[in-house]
């Protein structure tokens, strides 16, 4: 029998697929981490994959096979086996609200298994208040939600702090403390590098890609990778107006864009920007349709330097850093959230100072107006980001010196790509990031081991029941366990109608042509039939209500 991985992954499509659904980062996060679990396996060892999707396995599937190494294997799981879990030790799952899926352990110890998620956007407020969340939730310090970036922990503690504070309030509980779970280890994203290595050195690739996209041998190029996005990704008018003083100082500067432009506004509004900085030349990859990978790769080898100033709340790791450091890059970004984690100021590249009138000394836990219109519903999502980002100020000079240094001293430029590519392959590679995460759900294992050892307190729902809340509302509770046919009953045929079989498809488990089969040749029904059709027992009594209900059966 196969070693389990010490982790089940729940990966839905919205998670990993990049082909039919929006690229957008945590897909492609989802997808690099689904692929670097997958490498990393063991000779024995067997992945547990969870999908939900009529379509999920067979695309997982075709993803994952390719990277399993020699004596390894994929089980695919649609939908959450509790016993599986257990045997496995923990669920893994693409997002950080582990309050939700805490619910999956209310009906079995709370040690049962682990529960991991990880980061991606915080900003909004659905996800800020699953953070919150994580305070009250019935989580322990066997559970951990990773941080993909220092800035991206100091949210989560915040977030939770600030809970914290407001309990106490509520209750007159000043010395009320967090508890200990879950653990917030800090671990990264990471890329697969080799698309990005090609064949030959650096300046080899360099001069193809040149040859392929059309751009001079000798012009500096500067090259951004994302969404072209000035409302949810970089506001571009610092960095076009940067380029050309850097045009206007000599000739010969590129802006090589490469991304996707999500509607025909936002291409006019980055057509109308060109435009007006005419020194500059400026040329993108993709666009209305986005760009393809292989864009992607070509543009990084044709680059000098990768450039991002990114100013948006949305930010909070920088996938394509990853990339542009894969390709040897030197990097010119904002000093901002994740990417100060992944750039080392001065040795791969330079951290261009931000400033943010939103961090400014203020009284805690006071919310402007822009936050409290938006948490009421009347300013969207999209307009909030776009406000917040056009007040973070990334500062012209520095970036007008970072890039004039570069294109005036190629020798430092190549140096700070290489370091660049080595931190990559030490620091964000798959095998390093994989190893960190069995490391951690190592860690997990040996305190539910710890706790196993402990007298175990009674079991707590993790919600407040609906068999609680409405408890009230009927005369009475149903509590039979058998019912009969009679000679004026509903035919069980009509179970098929439009009105009920949806629902009664649903209540039977997908087994509403075998449960009316046997109503056609039975005269009596009982919750030990309904278990033996494949009904769970926790849910016939719910069916065998319904068929009452309906006329089908009623009671003796």
């Amino acid at each position: 029998m196969p070693d389990c991985f010490p982790a089940a992954l729940f990966l839905p499509g919205d998670a990993f697929d990049t082909d039919s659904r929006q690229m957008m980062g945590r897909r492609v996060a989802g997808r690099q981490f689904a692929c670097a679990m997958a490498s990393q396996l063991c000779a024995g060892e067997e992945l547990t994959a969870i999908t939900i999707g009529a379509d999920d396995p067979a695309g997982l599937q075709h993803l994952l096979q390719p990277y399993l190494p020699a004596g390894a294997g994929l089980r695919l799981m649609p939908g959450f086996d509790l016993h599986r879990l257990a045997e496995v030790g923990a669920l893994h799952l693409p997002d950080p609200g582990l309050g939700h899926w805490s619910l999956l352990r209310g009906a079995t110890k709370a040690h049962a298994f682990s529960l991991t998620g990880v980061i991606h956007t915080l900003c909004s407020e659905r996800v800020l208040n699953a953070l919150e969340d994580l305070l009250t939730a019935p989580l322990h310090p066997w559970d951990a939600l990773v941080c993909t970036s220092q800035a991206g922990r100091a949210v989560v503690e915040a977030a939770q702090d600030q809970a914290l504070e407001r309990l106490r309030r509520r209750f007159a509980s000043p010395h009320l403390q967090r508890p200990e779970g879950p653990q917030l280890p800090v671990i990264p994203l990471a890329i697969d590098p080799t698309p990005f290595r090609g064949d030959g050195d650096r300046q080899q690739r360099r001069r193809r890609a040149r040859a392929e996209l059309g751009l001079p041998m000798e012009a500096f190029v500067a090259c951004f990778v994302g969404r072209l996005s000035f409302h949810s990704k970089a506001h571009p008018l610092v960095l076009y107006r940067t380029l050309a003083a850097l045009a206007r100082e000599r000739p010969g500067v590129v802006l090589l864009e490469c991304g996707h432009l999500f509607n025909a506004s936002i291409a006019a509004a980055f057509d109308e920007l060109g435009a007006a900085f005419p020194e500059l030349s400026v040329k993108r990859l993709g666009g209305l349709q986005p760009a393809t990978e292989a864009s992607k790769v070509a543009a990084l080898a044709a680059a000098d330097v990768f450039v991002s100033p990114a100013d948006n709340l949305q930010e909070t790791f920088g996938l394509s850093l990853l990339e542009a450091m894969a390709a040897e890059l030197p990097l010119v970004v904002s000093d901002w959230n994740g990417y100060r984690d992944l750039v080392v100021d001065g040795e791969t590249g330079f951290l261009i100072p931000t400033a943010d009138p939103l961090c400014a000394p203020h009284r805690p836990g006071a919310l402007d107006a822009l936050e409290i219109n938006y948490r009421l519903g009347f300013v969207d999502y999209d307009s909030m980001i776009a406000l917040r980002s056009l007040s973070v100020v990334v500062e012209e000079q520095p970036l007008l010196g970072a890039l004039r240094t570069l294109r005036h001293d190629p020798g430092l430029a190549q140096r700070m790509g290489v370091a660049a590519r080595q931190r990559l392959e030490r620091l964000y590679s798959w095998r390093a990031v994989a190893s960190q995460y069995r490391d951690l759900w190592t860690e997990l294992a040996r305190l539910r081991q710890r706790e196993a050892l402990r007298p175990q307190a009674p079991l707590s729902p993790p919600v407040a029941a609906y068999a609680d809340l409405f408890a009230a509302y009927p005369s009475r509770p149903f509590s039979h366990n058998q019912a009969i046919r009679s000679e004026g009953a509903t035919p069980p045929a009509l179970l098929r109608s439009a009105m009920t079989a949806a629902f009664m498809q649903s209540l039977s488990h997908q087994r509403l042509d075998i449960l009316i089969e046997h109503l056609q040749h039975h005269h009596d029904c009982n919750l030990s039939d309904l278990e033996a059709l494949g009904v769970p027992p926790a849910d016939a009594p719910a069916l065998l209500a319904a068929l009452i209900k309906l006329g089908v059966l009623e009671l003796p």
